[in-house]
């Protein structure tokens, strides 16, 4: 596994010469999120799909109903 000093300069060396430090930030993001989601998977801490859709039905539960549509026709 490289060392973090070792990512940090593979994300650098991809950068444009233009590049501002929040693209540099939202690239480290991006990266140490993917890696996240390649652990979880390797360590079967994921769920299905069938699993993910409650989850966010309960999200929506527990917000109560939707307020009504205000569309003009």
């Amino acid at each position: 596994m490289a060392t973090l000093k070792e990512q940090l300069q593979e994300v650098v060396a991809h950068l444009p010469d233009d590049c501002t430090m929040d693209e540099f930030r939202y690239r480290l993001y991006v990266r140490r999120k993917a890696e996240e989601g390649i652990r979880a998977i390797e360590q079967s801490e994921t769920c299905t799909h069938e699993e993910a859709v409650e989850i966010v039905k309960s999200w929506r539960k527990s917000y109560g109903p939707s307020p009504p549509s205000t569309t003009s026709g």
